[in-house]
């Protein structure tokens, strides 16, 4: 079970983190420039964050007290966080100028620790980080860093478009832009400079993006951005060859792959037919579902792991032309392995993994072991969702420490 694995980040998360004393850095504003507007702001507690979290996996106080009756919380308890939606430019898998949200989260007193750009692994409207602010990624940053998360396209301001699985490129670009705009309004909002030290982490769909960030910051010297630890966990980091193995053995109990084909459908102008791809309720209704009105774990549910049950398997054929063309589309999206991470990255999978197979962090490590990168491999038993929070009890040990 992950619920008691969950549990147990809250311990590690409830040890004390001293308090930062200001610094005398005072900065004149400046115009924005990728920074559109504050849309609005909000102050987080430590407190108000864990009860969200407790709320949204069914938590009981009787149930956590065992947990936290011996930890001195006084100095978490008063770190207060300042959490600022915002829209910024960036732009769409095409190219093209959009704006998008995200949150900006910055500790309210204290000089902070460094940055944690910790990519959202929601792809749903009603979960995403500008409307749910007190969520996992915000707490492994509440000892004193500012924490970043885009709402990626799809959700927040951009929620009546598609979520665009796997366009690595562009949500890379996103992601650092979203960094270059925190810079803007952290300059004109606290007369500081953005801290150095960086921690990039991504959990499940986020860590392939995750990684493609710390990769776009290395192909882009010119944005001053070296990341000091990288952690990704169960991370796609080579879509199609997944894709092509969930297909061959018609089963995942990720039920990602009609959001893929409607969103890669859509993005790449393939004209496919999706009536003639879909079978089933999906069949009616991957519009709605596919745009986000379902939770990932909600299509699961509703879909079940036999893939067949809900894709016309005879188009998944490598006669067919289509599905050839779908598949090399495809292809493009995968993170190419033509760089060296300057930083220490760690990669952890699970060898019960049923949402992503270990052979795609398998492929990663060998590649990184093979170029002499400082790579650290965490194989556990775990299935996905617990292999992940195995991942994020150790990163906040280490960012808590």
């Amino acid at each position: 079970m992950h619920l008691p694995k969950i549990l147990l980040l809250f311990v590690v998360v409830l040890l004390a983190a001293s308090c930062q004393s200001d610094d005398e850095e005072h900065l004149e504003p400046q115009p924005y420039q990728v920074l559109q507007t504050i849309v609005s702001t909000e102050v987080i507690s430590f407190d108000e964050a864990v009860q969200s979290i407790k709320e949204a996996y069914g938590f009981s106080d009787e149930l956590l007290a065992s947990y936290t009756q011996q930890m001195n919380m006084a100095s978490l308890r008063s770190r207060l966080y300042n959490a600022h939606i915002i829209t910024y430019h960036t732009t769409d898998p095409n190219g093209q100028p959009i704006d998008v949200s995200g949150v900006v989260y910055y500790p309210k007193k204290g000089k902070p620790r460094g940055v944690v750009e910790a990519v959202s692994f929601h792809s749903n409207r009603q979960e995403c980080p500008s409307r749910h602010l007190a969520n996992v990624q915000l707490l492994l940053g509440m000892a004193g860093y500012v924490v970043l998360e885009s709402d990626l396209i799809g959700c927040g301001a951009t929620e009546s478009m598609l979520f665009p699985y796997f366009y690595h490129d562009c949500i890379a670009k996103m992601l650092a832009d979203l960094r270059l705009a925190a810079t803007e309004l952290v300059r004109n909002e606290y007369g500081r400079s953005m801290p150095s030290w960086t921690l990039i982490a991504g959990f499940s769909l986020s860590a392939s993006e995750a990684w493609a960030l710390a990769r776009y910051y290395h192909l882009h010297p010119e944005l001053g951005v070296e990341p000091d630890e990288i952690w990704i966990s169960s991370g796609a980091y080579r879509p199609s060859e997944i894709l092509a193995y969930q297909l061959r053995t018609q089963r995942t109990d990720n039920a990602y792959i009609p959001g893929a084909i409607c969103s890669t459908n859509y993005y790449e102008n393939l004209g496919l037919d999706l009536q003639q791809l879909f079978r089933g309720e999906l069949k009616e209704h991957y519009k709605e579902w596919c745009l986000g009105d379902l939770t990932l774990f909600e299509l699961c549910n509703r879909l079940g792991p036999d893939v067949s049950q809900y894709l016309n398997m005879d188009f998944f054929n490598e006669d067919n032309e289509d599905y050839r063309r779908l598949l090399a589309t495809i292809e493009h999206f995968n993170i190419p392995n033509d760089w060296v991470p300057s930083c220490p990255v760690q990669v952890w999978h699970g060898t019960g993994d049923t949402f992503v197979p270990l052979f795609s962090s398998d492929e990663l490590v060998a590649y990184l072991q093979s170029v002499g990168a400082t790579v650290k491999y965490v194989v556990t038993e775990s299935g996905h969702l617990d292999n992940c929070i195995d991942m994020a009890l150790e990163l906040a040990k280490y960012l808590y420490r």
